[in-house]
């Protein structure tokens, strides 16, 4: 457990509105970016892919521009915020069901 004077060599500030700065009693401030996943049409496939930005979430049109160098003619479909929940259940493991493979992939 960490004593008082351990509580208040940390400090929390906020520097910008989307950007956290956390300083855990080292001379570097320590950045935290914000989590969040795509649904993208990539040559008639959808993909999911997983982001961390430290400028807050781009919109649709924002992340397409974006990912044409790696996704050229990549379409963003959905974007989805990742929250951080203290429920007691997580999910660890998430498969979707293939029907031209006939397996879970």
């Amino acid at each position: 457990m960490k004593s008082f004077q351990d509580f208040i060599r940390e400090s929390v500030s906020i520097q910008h509105v989307d950007t956290l700065i956390v300083n855990n009693g080292d001379s570097t401030p320590q950045k935290v970016g914000e989590e969040f996943t795509a649904d993208i049409l990539y040559k008639g496939n959808i993909h999911r892919i997983s982001m961390v930005t430290e400028n807050g979430i781009p919109s649709k049109p924002e992340l397409a521009e974006f990912l044409q160098d790696e996704y050229p003619g990549a379409m963003v479909q959905q974007i989805y915020t990742i929250e951080n929940s203290s429920s007691s259940i997580k999910i660890t493991k998430d498969k979707r069901y293939h029907p031209a493979k006939l397996d879970w992939v």
